[in-house]
């Protein structure tokens, strides 16, 4: 029997130090290592925000390095 191959996602944790603030308009954001910036309406939200666009911009970081060796090959 030929083995069988199953693909799925999966969620790998990543430990990335982010400053947060509090403004009079709301929370900021700011991961220096990976140049992200967020603004929110409360620190919960800033948090979510920061998240999602470290997800964008390692996702961004990740397809660059895979396009660039595809490339080079």
């Amino acid at each position: 029997m030929p083995p069988h191959a199953v693909t799925l996602p999966i969620n790998a944790s990543l430990a990335l130090e982010c400053e947060f603030w509090l403004e009079d308009d709301g929370w900021n954001g700011s991961c220096r290592d990976l140049a992200v910036s967020v603004r929110g309406s409360s620190f919960e939200d800033a948090k979510r925000k920061m998240e999602a666009a470290l997800g964008e911009r390692l996702h961004a970081l990740l397809r660059d390095v895979l396009h660039r060796s595809e490339h080079a090959a």
